[in-house]
């Protein structure tokens, strides 16, 4: 989406975009921030929207810098900053600042790697890289890929379970996936009508790798399946949809 977009999307973004912290079951993005984070850091947001997470980041740091290209998405996060005298917001597009404008101890970066052009996403992170201190730490949220898969089978288990027949229930999961994926082999499927970069385990792990950082942990953000289905039984539960969490630091 452009800077205009979320502009116009601002003043709905807490009913159109998901909200990834919320809705993780397990609180493994608050956990892991929990323990990266020391009270003297400086914490960057790098694509903060409209503020979700600045809040928790400044109960816990010295410093928190708020980073987004959108200025409508800015201004809603400066209402709910609470007046807190640690909270700095810059208005930033990641993919083209080349000055450096933080040196932060830990970055988070969620739900931001996700456009479908391979090289605006490594122009965020090369960003990214450049706005972190050597050693410091980066906590990263992408879309899987393999959910988008399972996703499928849940319909053909969903359509079964109503009485389809095995051949039905598929003929759905391919009008599904004839509709939402882009490309299975560059991991673009849609979300909401929007193309959306899913990621695997391991590519998620190379791209960190090649934009200069070193990968400790890859964790999985769970969801229940209300997130992706509306009205969904109660048997679809365990396995969950996810994303990953990837926590590496700069080398």
């Amino acid at each position: 989406m452009s800077e205009t977009a979320w502009d116009l999307a601002a003043d709905r973004y807490d009913d159109e975009i998901f909200d990834t912290v919320a809705n993780d079951r397990e609180s493994v993005i608050h956990d892991t921030l929990d323990r990266l984070i020391e009270p003297a850091h400086t914490v960057c947001d790098f694509g903060c929207g409209v503020g979700r997470t600045l809040g928790f980041l400044a109960a816990r740091a010295k410093q928190v810098v708020g980073v987004d290209f959108s200025a409508a998405s800015l201004e809603i996060a400066a209402g709910g900053a609470h007046n807190r005298d640690n909270i700095r917001l810059l208005k930033r597009d990641l993919a083209t600042a080349s000055r450096r404008f933080c040196e932060a101890d830990v970055g988070l970066l969620m739900q931001v790697l996700i456009m479908p052009s391979v090289d605006l996403r490594r122009a965020i992170l090369a960003t990214t890289h450049r706005n972190l201190c050597s050693g410091s730490h980066l906590v990263a949220v992408v879309p899987a890929l393999e959910v988008a898969l399972l996703t499928y089978h849940r319909i053909g288990q969903w359509q079964q379970r109503e009485g389809y027949s095995r051949n039905q229930a598929v003929k759905e999961m391919d009008s599904c996936a004839r509709e939402e994926v882009i490309s299975l082999v560059e991991g673009i499927v849609k979300i909401s009508d929007t193309p959306t970069k899913h990621y695997l385990r391991e590519e998620a792990v190379m791209l960190f790798r090649d934009a200069g950082f070193q990968v400790l942990e890859v964790k999985k953000v769970e969801y229940s399946w209300s997130a992706d289905f509306e009205g969904a039984p109660q048997w679809m539960q365990d396995p969950y949809p996810w994303d990953w969490l990837v926590v590496s630091r700069k080398t």
